[in-house]
C-alpha cells in the first residue's frame, strides 16, 4: 500500500516515505502482526521501554541514518548538526530556527498547529468522524465526554497527522486561554493509514491529551494530542489559564508518529476550500504549521 499525498505548495500528489515500513506492513496485513500488536506492541510499557531508549545515548547512532532516508533538513533546526544531539529523542524533539515557519496573523484565520498532513472536515456527521474509508470513530468516544461532545454534533473537523520525519512540536492555533489538559489514557496503535485501515476507532483507543481552548473572538475549541505505537510520550510545555499567541509552541510528541485533532462548533469556522477538496478525493494534503486552515466565521 503506497500513501500518497498532496503537496499544497506545489499542488503535485506525492508518495510518501514510510519509517520502518517492513514493520508496518507486517503488523498490519498479517494475522501474526496483528496478534502481536493487539497483545504487545499497542501496550503502553514497550512503547515507555522504546522511549527510554530513544532518550539514551545508545540511539544517538540512528540519527544520520534516519536524517538521509526521510530527507529532513536540518538547516531548519536551531541545532543544525547531529553531532549536537545526545540522543534520538533529543533529535526528535528537535526546535527549528526562529522564522523558519511563517504564521498566518491575520485575525480571523485559525493556523495548522503542526507540519502534517490533513484531512479536512467541514460538517461532521452527527457525532462520527471518518478515520479512513468505511471506518468511522465517535466523537464523543475521542472525548470520552457525551456532555462535552453534544456541543460538536454537526460541527467542523480537522485531523492532522504527523509522518516520522516531521518537526514533532505542536502549537496553539489561535490566540487563546488554554485549560488544564486531561489525560485519557489507551493503547499506542500506529496512526498511520494502513493501521488505520485495519484497526477500528485507533483515535479513540490510543492514549490521549485533551484541552479546550478559549479564544477571545472565536469562543471554544477542543484540541486532542493522540499518542501511537513507540511514542515515548506527549509532552506539554504550556502553563494553563494565560494567554496565549497563535503559533506558541504547546508541546511535543516523543519518538513515534502521532495525530493532533481539532474541533470545532457549528458555524464556528469556514475550513480551507483546497483541504476539503483534497479530503473529499481520498488525499491527505501536506500542510506547515503556521498555515491557514481555515477562517473564523462573522469576525468583524
Amino acid at each position: 500500500m503506497s500513501i500518497v499525498i498532496v503537496d499544497r505548495r506545489t499542488g503535485e500528489k506525492i508518495e510518501e516515505v514510510v519509517a520502518g515500513e517492513s514493520f508496518l506492513k507486517w503488523s498490519c496485513q498479517t494475522k501474526v502482526g496483528r496478534s502481536f500488536m493487539k497483545l504487545v506492541g499497542s501496550k503502553r510499557n514497550l512503547s515507555l521501554l522504546m522511549g527510554c531508549y530513544q532518550s539514551s545515548r545508545l540511539s544517538k547512532g540512528q540519527i544520520n541514518s534516519f536524517v538521509k532516508k526521510m530527507e529532513i533538513n536540518m538547516e531548519e533546526a536551531e541545532r543544525s548538526k547531529i553531532s549536537e544531539y545526545k540522543s534520538f529523542n533529543d533529535f526528535f524533539t528537535r526546535k527549528l530556527k526562529p522564522g523558519t515557519r511563517f504564521i498566518d496573523k491575520a485575525e480571523d484565520v485559525v493556523i495548522s498547529p503542526v507540519d502534517g498532513r490533513i484531512l479536512a472536515y467541514q460538517n461532521l456527521q452527527e457525532y462520527q468522524m471518518l478515520q479512513v474509508k468505511g471506518k468511522y470513530f465517535s466523537i464523543k468516544e475521542l472525548l470520552a465526554d457525551a456532555a462535552n461532545a453534544e456541543q460538536f454534533k454537526n460541527g467542523s473537523c480537522i485531523v492532522a497527522r504527523l509522518n516520522p520525519a516531521d518537526y514533532h512540536r505542536f502549537h496553539f492555533p489561535i490566540t487563546c486561554i488554554p485549560g488544564k489538559y486531561q489525560v485519557i489514557e489507551g493503547r499506542y496503535y500506529s496512526v498511520n493509514p494502513m493501521s488505520l485501515e485495519s484497526v477500528d476507532e485507533v483515535y479513540c483507543k490510543n492514549v490521549r491529551h485533551i484541552s479546550f481552548l478559549m479564544g477571545e473572538e472565536f469562543g471554544t475549541m477542543y484540541m486532542v494530542e493522540v499518542g501511537a505505537t513507540m511514542v515515548g510520550s506527549v509532552v506539554q510545555t504550556y502553563e494553563p489559564g494565560f494567554l496565549v499567541k497563535k503559533g506558541e509552541e504547546k508541546g511535543c510528541f516523543q519518538f513515534g508518529g502521532s495525530t493532533v485533532i481539532l474541533l470545532f462548533k457549528p458555524d464556528q469556522i469556514t475550513l480551507d476550500a483546497d483541504l476539503i477538496v483534497n479530503t473529499k478525493n481520498g488525499f491527505e494534503t501536506l500542510v506547515k504549521m503556521g498555515e491557514s486552515i481555515g477562517k473564523i466565521k462573522d469576525v468583524e
